[in-house]
């Protein structure tokens, strides 16, 4: 690219983002950009035909930069796209462009999957990841096979018609065959067996209709569910929903229905986002990113509670607890930067319903559908609820029992305060024992991992750089240890205990050694030992690890 190309194009991309939402200074709020999608044998290809030429246009963010830039081709030369903003490399006008989609790649990473091959020839496209800011974006696709459909909002589009991208969710263009169509429709590739289409079908529908009875209000449409698998050499699954679309994403896993705990994991990953999808439709969270531990604890409790009997939710639970411990130690919960993050807004989400309907049965005011109910009602005329609507009706509900741990929640705890808080919890019937670091402990390979991140924060200025592998974990980090990890060491052992043989017990060692005030000694794969690391506030304050030996009795939902 020539200097004088290199300039207008920095141009462009400066004019286009200092315009904020509305597309490129001047942009007539009018425009109109028609997309019109047709099928390669491996690309989706999309083109942009706009209203009036233009030197850039700006996509919504819907589809993170980084995959649109990988993954979306610009056809033809001379094109400058960095997944945000395209524009012609010599700065001159245009009124139409191509892009090749490919399927999004990275779908755990993202919040929405954009583009998905769904068997031979189907696809599924977001929507909205098609707009153009400044733009009245619509869409189109050509159906060039008899049998075949485009989908979009659960209804079928005849050719030639199109549907706006504000529509929401997603569209489908593909075969008929491949859409299923009942309380629930679904659409999955012949990779996914009838019995699991079922399953999912009839988990969906039993946790909406529930919800309808109990709040007495159904949603505005019953769900489309889209499902993909594919063989892959780490298992991983993905579930999200937005409006009335549910994806669930399976990769890596042997398709199964003998396997309990695959099985286990699909029941609540469909719970999950059936929740989601009810309440989506009728309500909004006013603090969707800010506070997201509130909706996320809310689908993951309550699609717990109606998914799993009493040992698979107290064991479940247990889990959650721990994590949620090793997510916030020494940190509030009421904080974006923390409560909304990782893991820390399912499970510690979790918790928090845990609590608010233990405090609720103890005083005899209904389970955590009767909460939920009152927060409900309590949002305002655009139906949109907060976390402090629901402390409200949690605190009606459970009183100071709730009101007073929730406020707990507000400031951060360290080791010995989790200890107080969880014991404590015995008052309204959740009974946890904490493990001595001489305890058996379980060899859950996050343990390992929890206690050389705490080790790394202490004496690599709160950073942590982490990568397990077979037979070590490798850190990447050494420049900001002080010599400490010197060379990113390959790791093997804590205090002689191994870290990937018995991650468990390396967690209980740490504890053990930073109480009895002596030093942390790092062994590599190679057999070569660090020098003796002593124990920080970050190791100090690893917590116990929590058992839960009974709950409350809980009511079926």
């Amino acid at each position: 690219m020539t200097l004088l190309r290199y300039l207008l194009v920095l141009f462009a991309v400066y004019v286009v983002s200092g315009t904020g939402g509305g597309g490129a200074e001047g942009q007539d709020a009018s425009a109109r950009a028609d997309v019109g999608l047709t099928r390669n044998e491996n690309t989706l290809a999309a083109r942009w035909t706009l209203s009036a030429p233009t030197e850039s246009v700006r996509f919504e963010g819907w589809v993170e930069p980084d995959e649109r830039q990988r993954l979306w081709i610009p056809q033809g030369n001379g094109w400058f796209f960095d997944g945000n903003i395209l524009a012609r490399e010599d700065g001159a006008p245009f009124d139409s462009f191509e892009l090749h989609l490919s399927p999004s790649d990275k779908i755990y990473d993202r919040r929405h999957v954009a583009v998905l091959r769904i068997g031979e020839r189907g696809w599924t496209i977001l929507t909205e990841g098609l707009s153009l800011a400044g733009y009245q974006t619509v869409i189109a696709a050509i159906v060039d096979l008899e049998g075949e459909v485009f989908l979009a909002d659960d209804k079928r589009v005849p050719g030639g018609e199109t549907v706006s991208a504000t529509t929401g969710g997603f569209v489908y263009l593909g075969p008929k065959h491949l859409i299923a169509e009942d309380h629930a429709t679904i659409i999955a590739g012949p990779d996914i067996p009838d019995w699991m289409r079922a399953k999912f079908a009839t988990d969906i529908d039993a946790m909406s209709q529930t919800l309808t009875e109990r709040f007495e209000m159904p949603p505005e449409a019953p769900p489309v569910l889209v499902m993909s698998f594919r063989e892959d050499e780490r298992a991983s699954f993905k579930g999200s929903a937005l409006g009335r679309f549910i994806t669930l994403h399976v990769r890596g896993f042997e398709v199964d229905r003998s396997d309990e705990d695959f099985m286990r994991r699909m029941t609540a990953l469909a719970l999950h986002e059936a929740v989601h999808v009810w309440i989506g439709q009728l309500y909004s969270s006013r603090e969707n990113a800010e506070q997201s531990w509130l909706h996320e604890g809310a689908a993951e409790y309550i699609s717990k509670r109606a998914g799993m009997d009493a040992d698979q939710l107290r064991a479940d639970l247990e889990e959650k607890i721990n994590q949620c411990q090793l997510a916030l130690v020494r940190r509030p919960l009421i904080a974006t930067r923390y409560g909304s993050r990782g893991r820390a807004p399912y499970d510690c989400g979790t918790l928090v319903q845990l609590i608010a309907e233990a405090a609720s049965l103890k005083n005899e005011n209904g389970d955590i559908l009767a909460i939920w109910k009152d927060v409900f009602e309590r949002a305002d005329d655009d139906r949109m609820f907060d976390s402090a609507r629901f402390k409200a009706a949690a605190t009606a509900a459970g009183g100071d029992d709730f009101a007073d741990r929730m406020d707990i929640f507000e400031n951060a705890m360290d080791a010995g305060e989790w200890a107080s808080f969880l014991k404590g919890l015995s008052e309204i019937g959740i009974f946890v024992d904490l493990l001595e670091p001489t305890a058996q402990h379980t060899e859950e390979g996050y343990l390992a991992a929890a206690a050389l991140g705490a080790l790394q924060r202490d004496i690599c200025q709160n950073q942590i750089s982490l990568y397990e592998r077979e037979d070590h974990y490798w850190t990447n980090i050494s420049a900001h240890c002080g010599g400490k990890l010197p060379e990113n060491p390959e790791l093997r052992y804590l205090n002689g205990v191994d870290l990937i043989g018995a991650p468990g017990e390396a967690y209980a060692e740490i504890r053990r050694a930073c109480s009895a005030g002596e030093a942390i000694v790092l062994g590599q794969l190679n057999g070569d030992v660090l020098a003796p690391i002593s124990c920080g506030e970050w190791m100090t304050n690893l917590p116990a690890l929590a058992v839960v030996r009974a709950l409350p009795g809980l009511p079926a939902l």
